[in-house]
């Protein structure tokens, strides 16, 4: 392929993402352990007023990652899955639906949804045991959901670098 694609550099808008991601974990691990401790929930409050901008910014990425991706492949990219194998240089030469996404992907999907429904029942519960494992679980969910995605968006971000896509 000879023609130029033009492709929104997601690099930026990535850093800005996995910054967000890493400062709401670490606010939420605070807050749990603070809240663990003292009662007290300002890291909480903290973590939850960094959720927006850190979704938006997400959002954001995902947007400029999918376009890219659709130029790129030459097809709707909607999943993650899909924005990974249109940008995967490597796999050009095998057919769409042969392509391999990450292995990342599934593990990070699935760490968000743990995550959420850990959330969820830690909102449930009420003071005690049954509270703080909760609470624990919660806050090692948040950290796995973040560290892997972090390795998700710094991996398509380094699939869709100008330079490599120029190999096309």
């Amino acid at each position: 392929m000879s023609a130029h694609i033009d492709l929104k550099d997601v690099r930026i808008t990535g850093h800005v993402t996995q910054g967000l991601i890493v400062l709401v974990a670490v606010a939420s691990v605070l807050g749990t352990a603070v809240d663990l401790s003292t009662g007290e929930v300002r890291w909480d409050a903290i973590a939850s007023l960094l959720l927006l901008p850190a979704a938006v910014a997400f959002v954001i990425w995902v947007r400029r990652a999918s376009v890219n991706a659709t130029a790129i492949g030459l097809r709707d990219a909607r999943q993650m899955a899909d924005v990974w194998r249109a940008s995967d240089v490597a796999q050009h030469d095998r057919p769409f639906e042969e392509r391999v996404p990450s292995p990342w992907i599934k593990p990070w999907q699935y760490a968000f949804l743990a995550m959420m429904l850990a959330n969820a029942a830690e909102g449930l519960v009420d003071e005690g045991p049954a509270y703080r494992a909760a609470a624990v679980l919660s806050a090692v969910l948040t950290v796995v959901a973040a560290a892997l995605a972090v390795v998700v968006i710094a991996q398509v971000s380094a699939l869709q670098r100008p330079e490599r896509i120029a190999q096309l």
